[in-house]
């Protein structure tokens, strides 16, 4: 799945989540669903959107834990 899939996907949750619901339900939802498709995501494209994410969020960070590469 591409980059811009994937902030076209949090767009549109972040917007409709915004219409109906309070900001931590949003951000919940929005979490739940970036997350399961990080994990989804072949090892090769985490790599490039672990990348991403970092040059994005800098200085801050974001750790994701997938279950299944705990097994």
């Amino acid at each position: 799945m591409s980059r811009l899939s994937i902030v076209a996907l949090f767009t549109a949750v972040a917007l409709v989540g915004c219409a109906f619901s309070d900001a931590r339900t949003v951000v919940a939802r929005s979490a739940s669903t970036l997350v399961a498709m990080y994990c989804q995501a072949p090892e090769t494209v985490r790599v490039l959107l672990r990348a991403q994410i970092a040059s994005d969020t800098a200085p801050n960070t974001i750790r994701v834990g997938c279950a299944a590469d705990a097994l």
